[in-house]
């Protein structure tokens, strides 16, 4: 039997999510966009789960849309390159869970995504990278908004994550010329946060994501919440109103009771992320 598009693992409180179809570089069709967006939305509702690592199996992160699905060629049909009935979801979306699986990362899924990149994220595979709380990535990394060289404008939430995570003269350039930036590149315009040895960018996205399931994840979540309203333009005012919200709740978890008492007791805090 074949191996499955997706794969889970759960260790110490992080749940691996890899891409697996190395043998197209992760190249992302319709059937694996959904079962990534369905197993994400799961994993938000997963207690043993309280931070995730997407990575890609083989030689790349994700080389982004499945060229056969993008050129027609397959059984679902995609706008202007093909004949094939559009379902009416598809007809308002025609991304469909591509664009879908942008929005659960960043918003649904409610829990910090690390990406551990190695070889090429692109197109597709540029957002859902760029969608991730944080990046780690190794030497062999390559990052470029693939679409303009097919021809095709940038969807899946690149033209708004790219100004957000690097800036917009970088923005533009990726998305104008499609350019392709090494993993030198890739840092010095902050699209990865950290560069490691070759083979590395696993075990290093891996530690991060430990520490953060070690952490009280309550308000783990509840901050990250609140720096994507910020980020997302709500003003000062609305902010300090929600920050005291999540204040209230996480005052009330075992988390907040451990924490205070660690201090007071000069020692670390052992959380339960409850």
């Amino acid at each position: 039997m074949a191996e499955p598009p997706v794969l889970l693992a759960v260790e110490h409180g992080v749940g691996v999510v890899t891409l697996n179809r190395p043998e197209r570089l992760n190249a992302v069709n319709w059937p694996m966009a959904v079962e990534l967006v369905t197993l994400l939305r799961d994993l938000r509702f997963r207690d043993d789960v309280r931070t995730i690592v997407l990575t890609g199996a083989g030689r790349g992160f994700c080389a982004g849309g499945d060229a056969e699905w993008l050129s027609g060629g397959t059984d679902r049909g995609i706008p202007g390159l093909s004949d094939k009935p559009l379902e009416r979801y598809q007809k308002k979306t025609p991304a469909g869970p591509f664009a879908e699986l942008v929005r659960t990362m960043i918003f649904d899924v409610d829990k910090p995504i690390i990406a551990a990149i190695n070889g090429p994220a692109m197109g597709a595979g540029l957002a859902f990278a760029l969608a991730c709380d944080r990046r780690f990535a190794d030497p062999s990394a390559r990052m470029c908004a693939a679409m303009v060289r097919l021809g095709f404008s940038p969807d899946c939430g690149v033209t708004w994550l790219l100004p957000r995570v690097t800036n917009l003269s970088t923005a533009l350039m990726m998305v104008e010329t499609g350019c392709i930036l090494d993993a030198r590149q890739c840092l010095e315009h902050r699209l990865v946060d950290e560069l490691t040895e070759d083979g590395k960018a696993l075990d290093a996205a891996m530690d991060y994501a430990k520490e953060l399931a070690r952490g009280p994840s309550v308000a783990v979540d509840l901050a990250r919440r609140c720096v994507y309203k910020a980020a997302n333009g709500a003003p000062l005012e609305e902010i300090l109103d929600y920050e005291a919200v999540a204040g209230t709740i996480t005052a009330n978890t075992s988390d907040a009771a451990e924490g205070t008492k660690s201090f007071l007791e000069k020692r670390k805090p052992v959380f339960r992320g409850c």
